[in-house]
């Protein structure tokens, strides 16, 4: 490619890079397989009024496999593309609503100076930058804010989306992203984020906000907007309907969350603060507020001890309601390798005015519930 007609891609690309996947400079042309494989035995204390034993899928990461792909275009521009599925290990079944690459679906253009924008179906900016300093990402287990309220775990992704992700400038790298509804109603099912995270080594610093405009299938009746199915299922989320009137969704929610960490030698210590607000269609409300402080200890460069607590006060408008959560988390994670790990964690939830319910089980029949689980995770 000669020098005028690489600047002339350089400018059209207009600027980003793949959420999560950074592009080495200069990279060569690729193909690569990469996944994670995850489960383990849990003991639930209450599921439905009963303890119960058995196998869950994805207890340390949520099991998948992809294609990343690069081609280098000279100049510094590149193609990038993501096709990322999501499976479980135990029965084999597609998750994300069957879709065959239900995590990640996108294609798009690069350059050192000036970013990455992608199109397809993508996280958003509240995922991209908290997620990694959040419980149960940070410290090894499940303590998942409730229902996993304001997406920083990432339960679900945004179709039609457009993102855009900076270079990194001193540590820096900021993000936008814009899902469209695919309708002529461009704010049935529609949804954006902002976002920035800051990573000086020891210090990490993270800010984001999220805006879903009717989203989901009972809010919008628009099956092919920005959110659809894993917005609206069950078990990851809780609230995306009114507590008054189950057919009444979401009219708007609204996410935003800064958060912080820092490393001292083998000790590693995060906080974060996220506030959800859902407005429903019935003109109720509900808002979430979670606190989630972390930490790790690298006991030896092969043992990892982690900790977490995460506090979830809730106040409902429209009518009296404050509900409330805590959580408290305990692991330990052993590396047999820099790809294989063994590693068992218990979380505890406590529920005020409410039913306890931990990411991945069924809730309890009343305000407590414990979790001990056992598992193997092995990375490719």
């Amino acid at each position: 490619m000669s020098k005028s007609t690489s600047r002339a891609c350089a400018v059209a690309l207009g600027a980003s890079a793949a959420l999560g996947h950074i592009v080495p400079l200069h990279a060569e042309s690729s193909v690569n397989l990469y996944g994670v494989i995850s489960t383990g035995i849990a003991y639930v204390s209450n599921e439905g009024g009963h303890a119960a034993a058995k196998m869950v899928s994805g207890t340390m990461q949520n099991n998948r496999w992809g294609l990343r792909g690069v081609e280098d275009l000279g100049g510094g521009s590149r193609a990038v593309f993501v096709l990322e599925n999501g499976f479980s290990i135990d029965d084999g079944k597609f998750q994300q609503g069957g879709r065959i690459f239900g995590r990640q679906a996108y294609v798009g253009l690069g350059n050192d100076r000036l970013g990455t924008v992608t199109f397809g179906r993508q996280y958003d900016a509240v995922y991209d930058t908290l997620d990694i300093m959040s419980a149960p990402v940070a410290a090894n287990g499940m303590a998942t804010h409730i229902g996993d309220n304001d997406n920083a775990f990432g339960s679900f992704r945004h179709n039609n989306a457009i993102k855009y992700v900076s270079p990194t400038w001193g540590g820096l790298r900021v993000e936008g992203s814009y899902a469209s509804s695919d309708s002529n109603a461009a704010a049935n099912n529609r949804t954006f984020s902002l976002g920035g995270i800051y990573d000086g080594g020891a210090l990490r610093l993270a800010a984001a906000y999220l805006q879903l405009d009717h989203p989901g299938l009972v809010a919008s009746n628009n099956p092919n907007g920005a959110v659809t199915d894993d917005y609206a299922g069950a078990p990851f989320v809780l609230f995306h309907s009114s507590p008054l009137n189950a057919s009444a969704g979401v009219s708007r929610q609204r996410v935003a969350g800064l958060a912080g960490g820092y490393s001292w030698k083998a000790v590693t210590v995060n906080a974060m603060v996220t506030q959800s607000r859902y407005d429903y269609q019935d003109s109720t409300g509900l808002r979430l507020t979670n606190y989630d402080l972390n930490a790790t200890y690298n006991l030896t460069p092969a043992l990892v001890l982690g900790a977490g607590y995460v506090f979830t006060d809730g106040k409902y408008s429209g009518f009296d309601a404050s509900p409330k959560w805590h959580m408290g988390q305990l692991s330990v994670d052993y590396f047999l390798s820099k790809r294989t790990d063994v590693y068992l964690y218990g979380v505890y939830q406590k529920a005020i005015s409410a039913k306890a319910d931990i990411y991945l089980f069924s809730p309890s029949s009343g305000g407590s519930q414990g979790i001990v689980v056992a598992g193997i995770r092995h990375k490719f």
